[in-house]
């Protein structure tokens, strides 16, 4: 893998051919997304992979979400595009933290550090993704139906990222970034 190019070429994927990803793929992409770094080594990440039934309830869950915000005027974000991104993609896999509800002493520091744990085995999964010539998105819309979703699962983690895979039924586009050296103060 020519990790310079992957990073290039990456990009969030919300159109996915009607084909399915095989499991052997999914579970590389989980393979080496628990090799990325993780603060103190804590490990904090859970996965749960959807598929069939399972990714059309997520959908429908986060579409009643939808409409009741709509109802109440209340900001939807992009969600209508992140559930249309669900229904097509293969697989979703939703990502949680194992440790944020249930550590006594649990304080704002272990949140950062878990969460850019979290992140980065998110990150690492993408790039993987990309390596196998499959399509992501990385989506947050998921945090409009949080307590939904966690309550149909009985799952008592934080919900922090959902992540659609797929092939990819679109083609790239330019990716809008800041030049780096916009974003940098160098201090000497």
């Amino acid at each position: 893998m020519d990790i310079k190019q992957a990073i290039l070429d990456r990009r969030s994927i919300r159109s996915y051919q009607d084909r399915s990803v095989p499991r052997e793929l999914i579970e590389e992409l989980l393979e080496l997304a628990v090799k990325a770094p993780s603060g103190k080594n804590r490990q904090p990440w859970r996965f749960l992979v959807l598929e069939g039934h399972k990714k059309d309830m997520l959908a429908t869950i986060m579409a009643d979400k939808v409409q009741y915000r709509k109802q109440k005027n209340l900001d939807i974000g992009s969600c209508e595009i992140s559930i249309a991104a669900i229904q097509q993609a293969s697989s979703v896999i939703l990502v949680f933290n194992a440790f944020s509800k249930i550590e006594e002493d649990y304080n704002h520091y272990r949140l950062l550090t878990d969460t850019q744990s979290i992140g980065a085995a998110v990150q690492t999964m993408l790039l993987a993704a990309q390596n196998l010539g499959l399509g992501t998105l990385w989506m947050c819309d998921i945090f409009y139906s949080e307590g939904e979703i966690c309550t149909w699962l009985e799952c008592n983690d934080e919900l922090i990222a959902g992540v659609a895979i797929g092939y990819p039924n679109q083609s790239l586009y330019p990716r809008p970034r800041k030049p780096w050296t916009e974003v940098t103060e160098w201090l000497r």
